[in-house]
């Protein structure tokens, strides 16, 4: 083999699959993974060294031209979240302005976590996959700087590809293997249940999700899972009949005012805790678990879950 066919199998390798140089006995004989890993941090962090000492009107320039243009549909259905117009271009100020009032501060943490971003993905996943055999990932990860969002999986351009935002993680603790891990199940969920609509099939996601999280990755405390601190974990235990009780009502509603209240992780203006259903939806899945597999969970059809979830509201609205 002539060193020039050498040097294109390598890069050829390195750029298919989810970047993984393999040698030219490797390359024939092992099938490159039908997943990509797409690492968008590597680009913030130019783009801040670039203009970390221009000022605003160059720093917005430069955003286009190295960040948005680069991935644009991510961006737009991703980053702005499909927002048009005047909101687009609002949100998107507010990225800018995020990015160095709160970002830049925290880019050493940052490019420490890069460095290790890809293996995570590539170990939960691993994990992952023994819970769940028949999951074959065909999708894009996007390693990224988020702004709205630790993790989610996202359609951009009618595909659905998972996002996890590096700045909303710190080194050597368990959430962005979890969150990871909480993803990859909406990954595999999804292929069965569609979470648009009814509150009935937000709870039963994120449930579902959260619950399958402490499976892939096991040994920490339910509120670690969550990322709740302990006394937002005591305030949801406290309130978790009431909470109960609103939700069986609410079940079969599209409210995205009671969905924000519930999953939303801004303060809102009652009682309940921000993302206190996910609390509720793990100890939903954490019960049903005990009689069913994960995978046979996720495979219930909606009609049946709304009547599995009427039932476990019922019994935890009676729980005190």
């Amino acid at each position: 083999m002539s060193r020039a066919v050498h040097i294109v199998r390598l890069f050829l390798s390195a750029v298919i699959g989810c970047g993984v140089v393999m040698g030219p006995a490797a390359a024939e004989t092992e099938r490159a993974p039908e997943y990509r890993i797409v690492n968008i941090v590597n680009d913030f962090i130019f783009y801040h060294d670039e203009c970390k000492n221009l000022g605003a009107t160059e720093r917005k320039a430069r955003w286009d031209s190295i960040l948005e243009k680069k991935y644009p549909d991510f961006f737009q259905d991703a980053i702005y979240r499909k927002k048009e117009g005047a909101d687009r271009d609002k949100f998107k100020d507010w990225c800018i302005e995020t990015f160095w009032k709160e970002v830049a501060t925290k880019m050493p943490v940052i490019r420490k976590l890069n460095l290790t971003a890809a293996d995570e993905i590539k170990a939960t996943l691993d994990a992952f996959q023994k819970q769940f055999p028949d999951f074959k990932p065909s999708t894009d990860f996007y390693v990224t700087i988020s702004f709205s969002f630790r993790g989610k999986v996202v359609d951009v351009k009618g595909k659905d590809v998972f996002a996890i935002g590096l700045e909303n993680f710190e080194p050597g603790q368990p959430q962005l293997r979890l969150t990871i891990a909480h993803e990859l199940f909406h990954l595999y969920h999804f292929q069965f249940f569609d979470s648009s609509g009814g509150l009935y099939r937000t709870l039963w996601a994120e449930g579902l999700a959260s619950y399958a999280s402490a499976v892939v990755v096991p040994g920490y405390r339910f509120s670690q899972y969550l990322g709740f601190p302990a006394e937002k974990m005591n305030r949801c235990e406290e309130l978790l009949p009431t909470m109960a009780k609103e939700l069986l009502k609410e079940l079969g509603n599209n409210d995205q005012r009671i969905k924000r209240i519930y999953f939303g992780a801004e303060p809102n203006d009652t009682a309940i805790p921000p993302e206190a259903g996910y609390y509720v939806g793990f100890m939903i899945a954490e019960s049903l678990a005990k009689d069913n597999s994960l995978s046979e969970l996720a495979r219930m059809k909606p009609e049946n879950v709304l009547a599995v979830l009427r039932r476990e509201l019922s019994r935890l609205s009676e729980s005190r």
